[in-house]
Protein backbone atom coordinates (compact mmCIF):
# COMPACT_ATOMS: atom_id res chain seq x y z
CA UNK A 1 0.00 0.00 0.00
CA UNK A 2 1.50 2.93 -1.46
CA UNK A 3 -1.22 5.89 0.44
CA UNK A 4 -3.97 5.58 2.44
CA UNK A 5 -6.60 8.65 3.34
CA UNK A 6 -7.75 8.43 6.92
CA UNK A 7 -10.34 10.79 8.96
CA UNK A 8 -9.20 11.68 12.69
CA UNK A 9 -11.98 12.73 14.27
CA UNK A 10 -13.29 15.54 17.07
CA UNK A 11 -14.44 14.65 20.59
CA UNK A 12 -16.47 16.42 22.60
CA UNK A 13 -16.23 15.72 26.59
CA UNK A 14 -20.07 15.05 28.12
CA UNK A 15 -18.20 14.40 31.31
CA UNK A 16 -14.78 16.41 32.63
CA UNK A 17 -14.52 15.37 36.37
CA UNK A 18 -10.72 16.46 37.98
CA UNK A 19 -9.19 15.15 40.67
CA UNK A 20 -5.93 16.11 42.69
CA UNK A 21 -2.86 16.83 40.86
CA UNK A 22 -0.52 14.02 41.10
CA UNK A 23 3.58 14.35 41.61
CA UNK A 24 4.37 14.29 38.13
CA UNK A 25 2.26 17.04 37.92
CA UNK A 26 -0.89 15.47 35.57
CA UNK A 27 -3.93 15.57 37.19
CA UNK A 28 -6.13 12.03 37.68
CA UNK A 29 -9.14 12.91 35.37
CA UNK A 30 -12.37 10.67 34.97
CA UNK A 31 -14.66 11.64 31.86
CA UNK A 32 -16.84 10.19 28.72
CA UNK A 33 -15.51 10.96 25.82
CA UNK A 34 -17.54 10.78 22.54
CA UNK A 35 -16.42 11.24 18.76
CA UNK A 36 -18.37 13.18 16.45
CA UNK A 37 -18.23 13.65 12.66
CA UNK A 38 -16.48 16.57 12.57
CA UNK A 39 -12.99 15.56 11.40
CA UNK A 40 -9.26 16.42 9.76
CA UNK A 41 -8.50 14.47 6.65
CA UNK A 42 -4.68 12.87 6.57
CA UNK A 43 -2.98 11.20 3.72
CA UNK A 44 0.17 9.36 4.54
CA UNK A 45 2.30 8.11 1.34
CA UNK A 46 5.24 6.61 1.11
CA UNK A 47 7.81 8.64 -0.21
CA UNK A 48 12.52 9.32 0.44
CA UNK A 49 12.52 10.92 3.45
CA UNK A 50 9.97 12.46 6.42
CA UNK A 51 7.59 15.97 5.57
CA UNK A 52 4.06 16.85 6.39
CA UNK A 53 2.44 19.74 4.49
CA UNK A 54 -0.50 20.98 5.45
CA UNK A 55 -2.74 21.99 2.61
CA UNK A 56 -6.19 23.52 4.66
CA UNK A 57 -6.43 25.14 7.98
CA UNK A 58 -3.32 26.07 10.02
CA UNK A 59 -0.86 24.07 11.95
CA UNK A 60 2.45 23.57 12.64
CA UNK A 61 3.89 22.08 9.95
CA UNK A 62 7.20 20.32 10.95
CA UNK A 63 8.51 18.60 14.26
CA UNK A 64 6.42 20.63 16.42
CA UNK A 65 3.60 18.51 14.89
CA UNK A 66 2.03 15.35 16.99
CA UNK A 67 1.27 13.73 13.61
CA UNK A 68 5.74 14.21 12.89
CA UNK A 69 6.39 13.01 16.51
CA UNK A 70 3.98 10.07 16.05
CA UNK A 71 5.71 9.18 12.55
CA UNK A 72 8.76 8.70 14.13
CA UNK A 73 8.08 6.79 16.61
CA UNK A 74 5.76 4.59 14.61
CA UNK A 75 8.94 3.90 12.32
CA UNK A 76 11.23 2.76 15.39
CA UNK A 77 9.15 0.69 16.69
CA UNK A 78 8.36 -0.80 13.64
CA UNK A 79 12.34 -1.05 12.76
CA UNK A 80 11.44 0.93 9.22
CA UNK A 81 13.02 3.94 8.03
CA UNK A 82 10.59 6.56 8.86
CA UNK A 83 9.86 7.68 5.22
CA UNK A 84 6.39 9.02 4.55
CA UNK A 85 4.86 12.34 3.62
CA UNK A 86 1.41 13.35 5.81
CA UNK A 87 -0.80 15.53 4.39
CA UNK A 88 -3.20 17.53 6.51
CA UNK A 89 -6.47 19.39 6.02
CA UNK A 90 -7.10 20.71 8.94
CA UNK A 91 -10.96 21.71 10.39
CA UNK A 92 -10.92 20.92 13.76
CA UNK A 93 -10.40 24.29 15.31
CA UNK A 94 -6.67 24.11 17.35
CA UNK A 95 -6.79 24.94 20.94
CA UNK A 96 -10.43 24.14 21.25
CA UNK A 97 -10.60 21.11 23.68
CA UNK A 98 -12.00 18.88 20.87
CA UNK A 99 -8.97 16.67 20.93
CA UNK A 100 -7.72 17.75 17.22
CA UNK A 101 -3.98 17.53 17.54
CA UNK A 102 -4.24 14.53 19.47
CA UNK A 103 -6.05 12.57 16.56
CA UNK A 104 -4.32 13.36 14.19
CA UNK A 105 -1.48 11.98 16.36
CA UNK A 106 -3.73 8.65 16.44
CA UNK A 107 -4.66 8.53 12.56
CA UNK A 108 -0.87 8.62 11.82
CA UNK A 109 -0.40 5.54 14.50
CA UNK A 110 -3.54 4.10 12.90
CA UNK A 111 -2.38 4.86 9.24
CA UNK A 112 0.76 3.95 8.80
CA UNK A 113 0.01 0.82 11.19
CA UNK A 114 -2.32 -0.75 8.19
CA UNK A 115 -0.13 0.44 5.44
CA UNK A 116 2.41 -1.69 6.39
CA UNK A 117 0.11 -4.68 7.09
CA UNK A 118 -0.43 -4.15 10.93
CA UNK A 119 3.25 -5.20 12.24
CA UNK A 120 2.45 -3.07 15.83
CA UNK A 121 -0.89 -4.49 17.95
CA UNK A 122 -2.55 -2.38 19.80
CA UNK A 123 -0.91 -2.87 23.40
CA UNK A 124 1.98 -0.80 21.47
CA UNK A 125 0.08 1.58 19.64
CA UNK A 126 -1.64 2.00 22.75
CA UNK A 127 1.76 2.97 24.89
CA UNK A 128 2.93 4.96 22.11
CA UNK A 129 0.02 6.87 21.74
CA UNK A 130 0.40 7.27 25.40
CA UNK A 131 3.83 8.87 25.05
CA UNK A 132 2.37 11.39 23.16
CA UNK A 133 -0.56 12.50 25.00
CA UNK A 134 -2.90 11.79 27.26
CA UNK A 135 -5.75 11.97 24.99
CA UNK A 136 -4.42 10.30 21.91
CA UNK A 137 -4.55 6.59 23.26
CA UNK A 138 -8.59 7.65 23.35
CA UNK A 139 -8.83 8.37 19.55
CA UNK A 140 -7.18 4.80 18.71
CA UNK A 141 -11.07 3.82 19.23
CA UNK A 142 -12.91 6.14 19.12
CA UNK A 143 -16.51 5.66 19.61
CA UNK A 144 -17.70 6.28 23.39
CA UNK A 145 -15.34 5.52 26.07
CA UNK A 146 -14.84 6.35 29.76
CA UNK A 147 -11.14 7.51 30.22
CA UNK A 148 -9.16 7.51 33.79
CA UNK A 149 -5.95 7.78 35.51
CA UNK A 150 -4.32 10.87 33.51
CA UNK A 151 -6.54 10.02 30.47
CA UNK A 152 -4.74 7.05 29.36
CA UNK A 153 -6.60 4.63 30.91
CA UNK A 154 -9.60 3.99 28.53
CA UNK A 155 -12.75 1.62 28.69
CA UNK A 156 -14.79 1.29 25.87
CA UNK A 157 -18.33 1.90 26.45
CA UNK A 158 -21.71 1.79 24.36
CA UNK A 159 -21.89 5.19 22.33
CA UNK A 160 -25.15 6.69 21.01
CA UNK A 161 -24.64 6.95 17.12
CA UNK A 162 -26.23 10.03 15.50
CA UNK A 163 -27.18 12.68 17.92
CA UNK A 164 -27.39 15.34 16.20
CA UNK A 165 -24.94 18.34 17.47
CA UNK A 166 -23.59 21.91 16.63
CA UNK A 167 -19.73 23.42 17.88
CA UNK A 168 -18.98 26.43 18.46
CA UNK A 169 -15.66 28.55 19.03
CA UNK A 170 -15.96 31.72 20.19
CA UNK A 171 -12.61 34.06 19.80
CA UNK A 172 -11.19 32.62 23.01
CA UNK A 173 -7.85 31.26 23.76
CA UNK A 174 -7.23 28.72 26.91
CA UNK A 175 -3.93 27.67 28.33
CA UNK A 176 -4.38 24.03 29.44
CA UNK A 177 -1.79 24.90 32.17
CA UNK A 178 -3.37 27.71 33.34
CA UNK A 179 -6.78 26.24 33.19
CA UNK A 180 -5.70 23.10 35.26
CA UNK A 181 -4.39 25.44 37.78
CA UNK A 182 -7.39 27.37 38.11
CA UNK A 183 -9.31 24.20 38.43
CA UNK A 184 -6.22 23.61 41.27
CA UNK A 185 -7.89 26.78 43.20
CA UNK A 186 -11.25 25.38 43.49
CA UNK A 187 -12.69 25.18 46.98
CA UNK A 188 -15.69 22.88 46.24
CA UNK A 189 -16.22 21.07 42.67
CA UNK A 190 -19.46 19.41 41.03
CA UNK A 191 -19.78 15.56 41.76
CA UNK A 192 -18.28 13.48 39.36
CA UNK A 193 -21.44 12.31 37.37
CA UNK A 194 -19.80 9.60 35.40
CA UNK A 195 -21.30 6.57 35.83
CA UNK A 196 -24.89 8.49 35.65
CA UNK A 197 -23.26 9.55 32.21
CA UNK A 198 -22.58 5.70 31.05
CA UNK A 199 -26.25 4.71 32.15
CA UNK A 200 -27.60 7.87 29.90
CA UNK A 201 -25.92 6.66 26.54
CA UNK A 202 -26.94 3.07 27.28
CA UNK A 203 -30.18 3.65 27.93
CA UNK A 204 -30.24 6.73 25.08
CA UNK A 205 -32.29 8.77 27.62
CA UNK A 206 -31.75 12.89 26.08
CA UNK A 207 -33.43 14.41 29.19
CA UNK A 208 -30.45 11.95 31.08
CA UNK A 209 -28.13 13.05 29.42
CA UNK A 210 -28.46 16.42 29.68
CA UNK A 211 -28.97 16.43 33.49
CA UNK A 212 -25.18 14.87 33.99
CA UNK A 213 -23.11 16.64 31.61
CA UNK A 214 -20.39 18.13 33.91
CA UNK A 215 -17.07 19.56 32.99
CA UNK A 216 -14.93 21.06 36.33
CA UNK A 217 -13.62 23.43 33.83
CA UNK A 218 -16.62 25.33 33.45
CA UNK A 219 -17.11 26.44 37.11
CA UNK A 220 -12.92 26.76 37.43
CA UNK A 221 -12.94 28.95 33.91
CA UNK A 222 -16.26 31.22 33.68
CA UNK A 223 -15.57 33.50 36.52
CA UNK A 224 -12.38 34.39 34.73
CA UNK A 225 -13.12 34.37 31.14
CA UNK A 226 -16.34 36.49 30.86
CA UNK A 227 -16.02 35.34 27.04
CA UNK A 228 -16.70 31.52 27.88
CA UNK A 229 -19.90 32.47 30.60
CA UNK A 230 -21.62 34.74 28.21
CA UNK A 231 -20.91 31.67 25.38
CA UNK A 232 -22.49 29.56 27.44
CA UNK A 233 -25.50 31.75 28.46
CA UNK A 234 -25.81 32.93 24.92
CA UNK A 235 -25.92 28.89 23.39
CA UNK A 236 -28.39 27.64 26.30
CA UNK A 237 -31.21 30.22 24.87
CA UNK A 238 -32.16 27.60 22.74
CA UNK A 239 -33.17 24.67 25.63
CA UNK A 240 -31.03 22.17 24.05
CA UNK A 241 -28.59 20.21 26.32
CA UNK A 242 -25.00 22.18 26.13
CA UNK A 243 -21.49 21.92 27.73
CA UNK A 244 -17.94 23.16 27.02
CA UNK A 245 -15.32 20.50 25.87
CA UNK A 246 -12.18 19.56 27.68
CA UNK A 247 -10.47 23.01 28.51
CA UNK A 248 -12.53 25.07 25.95
CA UNK A 249 -12.65 27.14 23.95
CA UNK A 250 -15.40 25.13 22.10
CA UNK A 251 -19.18 24.59 23.14
CA UNK A 252 -21.22 21.69 21.91
CA UNK A 253 -25.29 21.66 21.47
CA UNK A 254 -26.54 18.40 21.70
CA UNK A 255 -30.20 18.75 19.60
CA UNK A 256 -33.23 15.72 19.56
CA UNK A 257 -33.70 16.13 15.62
CA UNK A 258 -31.54 17.22 12.95
CA UNK A 259 -34.22 20.27 11.52
CA UNK A 260 -33.41 22.88 14.06
CA UNK A 261 -29.76 22.22 13.50
CA UNK A 262 -29.41 25.11 10.09
CA UNK A 263 -31.66 27.46 12.25
CA UNK A 264 -29.57 27.75 15.01
CA UNK A 265 -26.18 27.62 12.83
CA UNK A 266 -27.55 30.41 10.33
CA UNK A 267 -28.58 32.54 13.69
CA UNK A 268 -25.22 32.46 15.21
CA UNK A 269 -23.29 33.13 12.19
CA UNK A 270 -25.73 36.16 11.94
CA UNK A 271 -24.88 37.10 15.44
CA UNK A 272 -20.93 36.01 15.76
CA UNK A 273 -19.40 36.13 12.48
CA UNK A 274 -16.14 35.34 13.71
CA UNK A 275 -16.96 32.52 15.91
CA UNK A 276 -16.06 28.88 14.37
CA UNK A 277 -19.94 27.01 13.72
CA UNK A 278 -20.02 23.80 12.28
CA UNK A 279 -22.91 20.96 12.25
CA UNK A 280 -22.02 17.69 13.51
CA UNK A 281 -23.11 14.34 15.20
CA UNK A 282 -21.67 12.08 17.18
CA UNK A 283 -20.58 8.64 15.52
CA UNK A 284 -19.32 5.30 17.22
Amino acid sequence: MQSIIINAHAKINLTLYVGNVLENGYHNIDTVMHTVELHDIITLSKASRLSLAVTEGTAPSGEDNLMWRAAVLFAKEAQIEPKFHLELKKRIPSQAGLGGGSSDAAAVLKGLNQMFDYPLDMEILHRLAASLGADVPFFLYEGAARCRGIGTDVTLIQGWNGIPAIIVKPDEHISTAIAYAQIDMLKEKRNNFSDEMVLALKSKNLKLLQKYLMNHFEEALFSKHSVLLDTSVYLHQWGYPCGMSGSGAAFFILLNNSAKADEIITTISMDKPTWFVAKTETII
